[in-house]
């Protein structure tokens, strides 16, 4: 048993085909269908039910594929280990973010990273918290950028900012009278939220109070997205108000419809998480200090007295 072996028989059950496995692993079909044969004649099984398409692990196949993604990550882990001892930042991260973070935070921080260590090869992947923290559970990811507190002891955070909350308003709303906003000005009748599974979603309904909303303020009609800027374009076209994390609400054109709240400003905690198995000290170092050192103003790595964390409520993943 070889670990290259190991290898070809995991890009055939990613890939569900022998010819696409081949390709990724840069050998031939022949040579990849025969070091396979070799190592199911050695372990006395079959691995794949070669009759279907895509081809699919045997029972015992799963078995086998489970542990060997352990031993070809266990030597990746030797690999990264020998490569962190050395200072030598390079390989590949795969990190997951949440939809609320990507498109504002990943911008501020990404060409830095990728300009100082252009041997390391990132892959980001956007993804609601429980499907992430699973990935991270089972290797299929290295870190992730999350709103936490996260109930897992073995899960470990690195917090990078607290991030406030802002009101978006729509032209005309009774709201805008005032300067500052208190949760009891909000209601959950009259927010736009996003879609189910998103933290943010669960934070912003915590905020908004079962307020009545008045006769002239009611929507015709129900709307969740999984989309802030799809929630600020409504908001624009006039429909009542929604909730935004204060990187989403930095590009929003006409600030006069902003609104703060005021003290203590609800905020949620933003960390970067991972596993266990992650070893990769002097990497995670670097990350993290640049994702701090490219933050705008406004957003800070300590709480400020005056700011209301928002603890996650999907974060209390078993």
């Amino acid at each position: 048993m070889t670990l290259t072996q190991l290898e070809y028989i995991l890009a055939v059950a990613d890939t569900g085909s022998f010819s696409h496995a081949a390709r990724q692993c840069h050998v031939t079909q022949p040579t990849l269908s025969m070091q396979i044969q070799k190592l199911e004649e050695e372990l006395g099984v079959i691995l794949f039910d070669r009759t279907k398409q895509p081809i699919r692990p045997t029972s015992v196949g799963e078995e086998v594929l489970q542990q060997a993604r352990l031993v070809v990550k266990g030597s990746q882990h030797l690999k990264e280990i020998v490569d962190d001892a050395k200072g030598s930042l390079r390989g590949e991260l795969r990190i997951g973010i949440i939809p609320t973070l990507a498109p504002y935070l990943l911008p501020l921080f990404l060409k830095k990273i990728k300009d100082a260590h252009s041997r390391l090869h990132l892959t980001f992947e956007e993804l609601q918290t429980e499907v992430m923290i699973e990935k991270i559970r089972n290797h299929s990811l290295d870190l992730g950028i999350v709103v936490t507190p996260i109930d897992d002891l073995n899960i470990a955070n690195h917090v990078l900012f607290y991030e406030p909350f802002n009101v978006y308003l729509s032209k005309g709303h009774p709201l805008l009278t005032q300067k500052t906003l208190d949760e009891k000005d909000l209601s959950s009748e009259d927010v736009l939220l996003l879609n189910e599974g998103h933290c943010f979603r669960e934070q912003s309904l915590s905020l908004c109070r079962n307020k009545k909303v008045p006769a002239a303020m009611e929507r015709s009609f129900s709307f969740e997205s999984g989309s802030l800027e799809t929630l600020k374009k409504l908001v624009d076209q006039g429909e009542s108000f929604t909730l935004l994390p204060y990187l989403a609400a930095m590009d929003v054109q006409d600030k006069k419809r902003l609104r703060p709240f005021s003290d203590p400003v609800p905020t949620r905690e933003v960390s970067l998480v991972h596993g266990p198995h992650f070893q990769r000290k002097a990497l995670l170092k670097a990350l993290i200090e640049t994702i701090k050192r490219n933050l705008p103003e406004g957003l800070s790595s300590t709480r400020s007295k005056n700011q209301l964390k928002i603890d996650n409520p999907l974060g209390y993943l078993k």
